[in-house]
């Protein structure tokens, strides 16, 4: 055997929320499991600032929200993330219930507690997969850019963009008109009292619309937000970006700021720091053995071989709209059956969990939020495991 091989039963590809949770689930179910990050950090995307709520947890509407859909490792990774019982903690922002916590630090630390923790997981950081070695019709290895090869059981792609299902040969469908993609400041110093009674939330978009009604910014900065922090006057600038814009995403917030700093509420006000890099809503979905409609998602459709239930709404991000928002009925939720996180054709023993999953792009709006990510992440285990 190749000296700098290692063998495991579950390798897992990608640590964001999806691959943390299933190596977690397949780890406290006994199996010896290789978790593979390219950077050098647990978490993922939602660790850079701009993620405050888990969302994807509970059923739309009512006056309270219920227990969580999803299942024990999804619950307690959550319950140890916000510190209390998530349906307890959860707060009601028009029709959707959300399980808030204190952003991205807090998540990378809770991760890195809960990894170091399982004696029967071996992270492998800052080191990305290269390729995948096929032998019939299983994956057989993965090689990483160290030159470590992991030769696993069974595998599990985490990454969000599909990229080990890539490397194996599956089929990844790109969208013709990605989501628009993430990016953000932290600012210091603001004064919510100089807003007027909407406050900074409204403020914002209101300031930079009218910028943007008179020519001197271009309309995607309109779809700006406010999401405050604990410390008062501080808080984060969210910026939605098209594809043209992201190469120039620092100049976009730039000009954002600008504006709104010849406003009162921002005159004294200070920026802390930026998101280190645009963030992608949208890289791809792998084609599966079948594809998530639209249809299945606003008609609450259930599967016989539904692995997670959804009631989250499908979250657009359009250029020339910003977000658009299309709910399932209140209290209802659909299926995820199995064989979209299966790639058609692929390797048997490799599944696709997380962003990824095969699914039309109106429907993987529905899909691609924190809480849903950790169910696909511990369902794809659990199928590891059976």
């Amino acid at each position: 055997m190749n000296p700098r091989a290692e063998r495991c039963d579950v390798a897992v590809a990608g640590a964001g929320t999806a691959g943390i949770v299933a190596a977690l689930a397949a780890a406290r179910g006994g199996a010896r499991v290789v978790l593979i990050e390219s950077s050098d950090r647990l978490g993922g995307i939602a660790i850079h600032g701009l993620h405050r709520f888990v969302c994807g947890l509970f059923r739309t509407g009512g006056a309270h929200p219920g227990a969580p859909l999803h299942g024990p490792a999804t619950r307690t990774f959550c319950r140890r993330l916000a510190g209390g019982e998530p349906e307890q903690l959860a707060v009601r922002r028009g029709r959707v219930w959300l399980l808030p916590f204190a952003g991205g630090e807090a998540l990378a630390a809770c991760a890195e507690r809960e990894i170091a923790a399982e004696k029967n997981i071996r992270l492998i950081a800052h080191d990305p997969a290269v390729r995948a070695e096929r032998a019939g019709d299983r994956l057989a290895e993965i090689g990483l850019a160290s030159g470590l090869v992991v030769q696993p059981a069974q595998a599990i792609d985490c990454t969000g963009s599909a990229a080990l299902c890539r490397l194996a040969g599956a089929q990844v469908d790109c969208p013709a008109q990605p989501a628009l993609a993430g990016y953000g400041f932290e600012v210091a110093d603001a004064d919510e009292s100089k807003a007027g009674a909407p406050g900074l939330a409204l403020a914002v978009p209101y300031l930079l619309r009218q910028a943007v009604d008179a020519g001197r910014l271009s309309v995607h900065l309109s779809y700006s937000t406010w999401e405050p922090s604990e410390v008062p006057g501080q808080g984060w600038i969210k910026l939605a970006l098209p594809v043209h814009a992201v190469a120039r995403a620092r100049e976009q917030a730039d000009f954002a700021w600008g504006i709104l700093k010849m406003a009162p509420a921002f005159a004294r006000a200070r920026i802390l720091r930026h998101v280190p890099a645009p963030l992608a809503r949208e890289t791809g979905h792998v084609r599966g053995e079948y594809v998530l409609t639209e249809d299945d998602v606003l008609g609450a459709r259930d599967f016989p071989d539904a692995v997670v239930h959804n009631a989250w709404p499908i979250e657009r991000w359009v250029e020339g709209q910003g977000v658009v928002y299309r709910y399932l009925p209140d209290g209802q939720a659909h299926g995820i059956p199995l064989r979209c996180l299966r790639p058609l054709g692929g390797p048997a023993n490799l599944l696709c969990a997380g962003a990824a999953v095969s699914a039309e792009p109106a429907a993987a709006a529905s899909l691609r939020v924190m809480g849903v990510c950790m169910a696909l992440g511990e369902a794809a285990a659990a199928h590891c495991l059976a």
